[in-house]
């Protein structure tokens, strides 16, 4: 069964912003415990105050623990190649593409960062690459399609 701990931990590992203060301030409050039931969470949210709902969002502004969430994002450059751009949101992916490619985005799509990308010889997620990135937006790579012969 899963619990509150496990579900810190998967939401610091996503980058789940809201989830990990809200996690964090019904921990501090005492309304739950590491070792309760992850679905426990469901009935404390059901219960939140007022109070519970202001804290949370000042911890949210505040973002003590600087979690940023940022996705990946497909562009489409030309038929066949494609740019993997970091991103907060689609809008500052595009805004990036078109400064670095000097043209729109044939598409764009959302790709989850455990998403296998390969790299040379091997695989690696994007959640890897983005840790080789200290600012965002930034381009996480590009790939080209192998042309059938």
């Amino acid at each position: 069964m899963s619990t509150i701990r496990d579900l810190l931990k998967d939401a610091m590992k996503d980058e789940v912003k809201v989830l990990v203060y809200a996690i964090r301030h019904f921990l501090s409050a005492g309304k739950l415990r590491y070792d309760d039931p992850a679905d426990k969470l469901d009935e404390v949210l059901a219960q939140a105050t007022e109070e519970d709902n202001r804290a949370i969002g000042k911890l949210f502004e505040e973002n003590p623990l600087k979690i940023d969430e940022i996705h990946v994002y497909a562009m489409k450059i030309e038929n066949g190649r494609f740019a993997f751009v970091f991103a907060r949101n689609e809008e500052e992916a595009t805004h990036f593409f078109c400064c670095v490619f000097q043209q729109w985005p044939k598409n764009c799509h959302q790709y989850p960062m455990d998403f296998p990308m390969a790299v040379g010889v091997r695989f690696r997620s994007f959640r890897e690459l983005k840790r080789e990135h200290a600012e965002f937006p930034a381009l996480a790579g590009i790939y080209e399609r192998e042309v059938k012969a």
